[in-house]
């Protein structure tokens, strides 16, 4: 926590990395990453180790070779002007390169993940580029109709089932069943530095509830 502010984004690091289970060993993850000397920075750039590497977990099946993902705090949501900042990375991503064409558009996907269902962007690339949603699962949209492969993760609307880690990185979590179940989990992979990391945020973020149970020191 820096200035009694929620650092979000190292736990969102975490528990996209948890979710992908055992297919993380298929891939290359750059957290803040730098796109050329000016101060454009992508949130989560995942690539894929090999080439026509396919990712099975729900929220990555839409991966190709190079994956750029866009995170939004709790407090936070995706904007029109978003999109375009992302899309424009992503276009930078493709032309950034010391040879022409040595990146390929078409292996390259945007993930957006908020809290809130951003309907005035997904209102206006619809308008204005000709961009559908499709549920693809819960909490799970893809954005079809551009070259870019795109999709959408509402974080609250996950399945706990398939992707408990993520759906719980919230800031208003109930002190009685999900804290209790958040610590029930907790506990066999408490040693393990990834799940810290994701425990401390989630700590930070819901102090008053985990205290209750004695869980926050």
């Amino acid at each position: 926590m820096t200035d009694g502010k929620v650092q979000w984004h190292p736990g969102f690091n975490q528990a996209f990395q948890i979710e992908l289970g055992e297919e993380l060993a298929k891939v290359h993850i750059e957290t803040e990453h730098l796109l050329g000397k000016k101060p454009m920075q992508i949130d989560t750039l995942v690539i894929t180790k090999e080439k026509g590497t396919k990712i099975h977990k729900n929220i990555g099946r839409i991966f190709r070779r190079y994956n750029i993902l866009e995170y939004k705090s709790p407090d936070d949501h995706i904007s029109i002007n978003d999109f375009y900042k992302v899309y424009g990375y992503a276009c930078f991503f493709v032309s950034d390169t010391e040879k022409v064409g040595e990146i390929d558009p078409q292996e390259l996907t945007i993930t957006f993940a908020c809290y809130k269902y951003p309907r005035k962007m997904l209102a206006h690339i619809r308008k204005l580029r000709g961009i559908t949603v499709e549920k693809y699962g819960d909490g799970i949209y893809y954005l079809l109709g551009d070259p870019f492969p795109m999709q959408l993760l509402v974080i609250r609307k996950l399945s706990k089932k398939d992707n408990y880690w993520l759906q719980i990185l919230r800031n208003d979590l109930q002190s009685g069943g999900e804290i209790q179940e958040l610590i029930e989990r907790y506990e066999p992979v408490k040693n393990q530095p990834r799940f810290q990391a994701l425990m401390d945020v989630l700590t930070q973020a819901n102090r008053k509830e985990v205290e209750e149970k004695n869980l926050c020191k």
